[in-house]
């Protein structure tokens, strides 16, 4: 990792020890973000140690599925003016509701 750790975060980094929270508390204080802190933390570490870097680049994938149910059970009611069709997972409140609206 050849690239400068920038000035600011040297002198965090320095705060660091004479902090005694944890990184999260030690970062919130700051004002830094916590990935911010580790990538630099461990450049910092690469560098006065001459080892590889420790972080791995990740590429995150997304698949998207669409799922549609085509056949649904349904309940299905003969009224004077034509036939209704009701989903199952409609609570018996709105059934009741609906039926009695129809009544009236």
């Amino acid at each position: 990792m050849n690239s400068p750790i920038p000035k600011r975060w040297l002198e965090i980094l320095a705060l660091r020890s004479s902090f005694t929270g944890t990184n999260e508390a030690f970062c919130k204080h700051h004002q830094v973000s916590i990935s911010s802190f580790y990538k630099y933390k461990s450049m910092q570490q690469v560098k006065s140690s001459g080892a590889s870097p420790q972080f791995v680049r990740v590429e995150q994938q997304t698949q998207r599925t669409h799922v549609s149910i085509t056949e649904q059970p349904t309940i299905n009611f003969n009224t004077r003016t034509g036939q209704l069709t009701l989903p199952t997972t409609l609570n018996c409140v709105a059934i009741v509701s609906i039926i009695k609206g129809l009544s009236a």
